[in-house]
């Protein structure tokens, strides 16, 4: 679990409320606007609440807490994230995970799905892979994938290098 702090929460409450202030100008520009701003009271309560439980949780040390009223801000401010100052990144395609594996620290090769933020993460769970695998992978090498699921290490070669009997390994 990543760590949060108040800064990120702050930033997602300030979007939040600009966001509902932005919302009650454009419906309802006139003087007689009472339910637009009932509405937005009410809205604007629910993200206050949001961060102040989450501010309150990291002053206990409950990071679980956090994490959680993170997440109930991050709901609310879904909506908005194609606006331009959402307050993280949303991914094109070819964000990386920035999940580390917690043993080695190699990357996960998987990408953040196109309209995703970093937080929301991929699906099927994480796939680490250590850096020079990666790039001989991207270079085409044979290599016996059954070893390497073992944790052992294993024999390769570019295809440039093949010799008749490489093929062995994809029978496996």
């Amino acid at each position: 679990m990543t760590a949060v702090d108040e800064q990120i929460a702050l930033a997602f409450y300030e979007f939040i409320q600009a966001r509902y202030a932005d919302e009650l100008r454009e419906q309802y520009p006139t003087a007689d606007s009472t339910p637009a701003v009932e509405t937005y009271r009410e809205q604007y309560r629910e993200a206050q609440t949001e961060h102040q439980a989450l501010v309150d949780a990291l002053h206990r040390g409950d990071q679980e807490q956090a994490a959680d009223c993170l997440w109930g801000l991050r709901n609310q401010a879904s909506k908005w994230k194609a606006h331009p100052d959402y307050p993280e990144p949303i991914s094109d395609g070819t964000m990386p995970c920035p999940v580390p594996a917690p043993e080695t620290g190699h990357p996960c090769t998987k990408r953040i799905p196109k309209g995703r933020a970093a937080s929301e993460g991929h699906g099927g769970g994480h796939f680490w892979q250590s850096p020079r695998a990666a790039e001989l992978e991207a270079l085409g090498a044979h290599m016996d994938y059954g070893t390497l699921l073992s944790g052992q290490p294993t024999p390769w070669h570019l295809p440039k290098d093949c010799t008749p009997d490489c093929w062995k390994w994809s029978d496996r």
